[in-house]
């Protein structure tokens, strides 16, 4: 005899099991579903099609395999037709590309979420690579029109998160275009090249020349009447000691005119020891012509005497004892005097001093 019980907790099931499995889609339905592969593949190929294409950069990617938190890594070069650089720079962008991640194309700024755990170990990874972090958001055809190029825009991984750190801030003038390459030749800023320069140690224990004085910003002296004693010593000691360059009144007058900000004045002054070291004969810094020689019109004399005046600098990496290195440039003033056609007296002085790149921040 068959129990009902039974019967009925089996046919329960039955139907639970039924519910459960998935309805066939339709043919409408199963063509507005994202094949997530293939999009994502879009996007990598447009990445290429800019870089590759269109920059004449190199792409490599990496393995999807490995969840490093970048999808791929951009190889910085410029264009054979740029004699003096043209090549690979050296700088290297770790990107992640994310495809979609939007119902439509954008309009405004707008930000990108993802989990907070995943954000978590990403971010770690991102701080740790030892160039610019970047995401891509490659918005696809499905949303830009099949007549229509993807669009993407860029974000910079490695400036502190917004009010949700969860999430990734992109805005609209970050497209990544054939525009952008300027954006991410400044977020390296060429510090592939430059770490290249020769090594010049900031270290009070050596002197650059005979009676050299200590800086102490914090004694009993103003910091200005501090770092004019330090001038007027290594003026003095120029006499003695072999520098690339002369040193008049004319470099001080030039850093501590009034119309130049005071956090910059401050700076380069504060820059006085290292350019010192920068400009020893010894030193191993080579000068490079930064504006060539040209004659100064207004300068001709009653005597027939003409002048022109060109500029030189001194660049190297200067490493501190008290705060991280910095690439310090020297700038040199040349000046050539001639009387009749013939050069008569050439004169090389120090006329500034200033860190490259001090101001420039990630756009």
């Amino acid at each position: 005899m068959i129990n009902s019980g039974t019967t009925t907790q089996s046919l329960a099931i039955v139907k639970t099991k039924t519910a459960k499995r998935k309805k066939r889609k339709t043919v409408a339905q199963l063509r507005t579903q994202i094949d997530t592969n293939k999009q994502g593949q879009e996007g990598v190929a447009w990445v290429r099609w800019i870089v590759e294409g269109i920059w004449g950069c190199g792409l490599e990617v990496v393995s999807a395999s490995n969840d490093d938190g970048v999808d791929a890594i951009i190889l910085l070069k410029r264009r054979p037709g740029l004699e003096r650089y043209a090549g690979p720079t050296g700088d290297l962008l770790f990107v992640q590309i994310k495809t979609g991640y939007v119902k439509a194309v954008p309009t405004g700024d707008y930000s990108v979420s993802f989990e907070a755990d995943k954000m978590a170990r990403w971010r770690a990874k991102w701080a740790a690579y030892p160039g610019p972090a970047l995401m891509i958001n490659v918005v696809p055809r499905r949303l830009t029109g099949k007549d229509k190029d993807p669009v993407a825009y860029w974000a910079d991984l490695k400036r502190p998160p917004g009010v949700d750190p969860n999430k990734v801030e992109f805005k609209l003038e970050n497209c990544f275009d054939a525009t952008a390459k300027s954006s991410f030749y400044n977020l390296c800023w060429r510090w592939a090249e430059l770490r290249k320069l020769p090594v010049i140690y900031r270290d009070q224990s050596k002197p650059a020349f005979p009676g050299e004085p200590a800086m102490y910003y914090l004694g009993k002296e103003t910091f200005l009447t501090a770092t004019r004693n330090y001038f007027k010593a290594w003026k003095k000691a120029s006499a003695q000691t072999a520098f690339q360059a002369s040193l008049t009144w004319r470099g001080w007058e030039h850093i501590t005119r009034q119309e130049r900000p005071v956090r910059t004045k401050q700076q380069s002054l504060q820059l006085l020891p290292a350019a010192a070291r920068i400009m020893l004969a010894s030193s191993g810094v080579e000068p490079v012509s930064v504006q060539p020689m040209k004659a100064i019109p207004k300068s001709q004399r009653p005597n027939g005497q003409d002048r022109e005046r060109g500029y030189e600098a001194l660049t190297a990496r200067v490493i501190f004892n008290e705060r991280q290195e910095a690439i310090v440039r020297v700038v040199l003033e040349r000046t050539r005097l001639y009387f009749m056609g013939s050069l008569v007296s050439e004169t090389v002085i120090f006329y500034s001093v200033y860190e490259v790149a001090r101001r420039r921040k990630s756009p």
